[in-house]
């Protein structure tokens, strides 16, 4: 199915299950879930002038106006976890359940007060070293049946990251930590113990927050919920049963 943003781009979404709503942004659930692909990636249209964060998270907005949505629960992972960020500083009050963001800290440049940004990246190298960090997202391989479905995904709709190098540049200058610090949704952070892109430790930025909470799993890389699909899927699920 498709829908159409409030600046005209085409974006592809599913919706499936009934009950709560859980929205799901280039991650993985009952409960009724939308998945979309964001502008620029899977089927959804591509966008040229695509060079902003704020797009994004403009773009969540308008698939939370979805008929019976209410309340949702936003599943973010990387990227899909800036753009939860950005959408909790940009709509404050907007009526959330709850948020996890998985293995992105808030924020990705590092300095010599803040070293839990992406890997080695600095404001001098961070064009470069987002774009083609030389090493693999995983620990150990993504789980099989997860790895199937991946691959035909990405034959039938290949993503260009140098075209989108623009979009990626101004993701990494943003700085979430006073949202998270700020926020009044309750708030998962999930860390991968053996990320190769960042250390867990980012998730104390918020720990005076009441409302954040962080689980750390390990023996699993970046893309933590196709490695250790059970422990990710129960860290999840315990999180939601709170929120009830």
């Amino acid at each position: 199915m498709n829908l159409t943003t409030d600046d005209g781009v085409r974006l592809n979404y599913q919706q499936t299950g009934r009950g709560p709503s859980l929205i799901f942004l280039h991650g993985f659930g009952g409960y009724q879930v939308t998945t979309y692909d964001q502008r620029n990636h899977g089927a959804s249209q591509f966008d040229p002038n695509l060079t902003s964060i704020h797009r994004l998270s403009q773009d969540l907005k308008n698939v939370l106006s979805l008929p019976n949505i209410q309340e949702p629960v936003l599943i973010g992972h990387s990227m899909g976890a800036s753009v939860i960020y950005d959408f909790l500083r940009q709509y404050p009050d907007y009526p959330l359940a709850g948020v996890v963001a998985v293995d992105q800290s808030p924020k990705l440049i590092n300095t010599p007060s803040w070293p839990y940004g992406y890997m080695q990246v600095t404001r001098t190298n961070y064009r470069q070293g987002l774009l083609h960090p030389g090493c693999s997202e995983t620990l150990n391989g993504i789980d099989p049946y997860v790895f199937d479905l991946l691959k035909v995904a990405r034959q039938q709709y290949p993503f260009n990251r140098d075209a989108n190098q623009e979009l990626v540049a101004d993701v990494a200058r943003q700085d979430y930590r006073s949202t998270l610090a700020k926020t009044k949704v309750p708030t998962l952070l999930v860390t991968a113990n053996q990320s190769p892109f960042y250390r867990g430790k980012y998730a104390q930025v918020a720990k005076d927050n009441p409302v954040i909470s962080h689980v750390a799993i390990n023996q699993g890389g970046h893309v933590i919920m196709a490695e250790k699909v059970g422990a990710f899927n129960q860290v999840v699920e315990d999180f939601l049963k709170k929120l009830n």
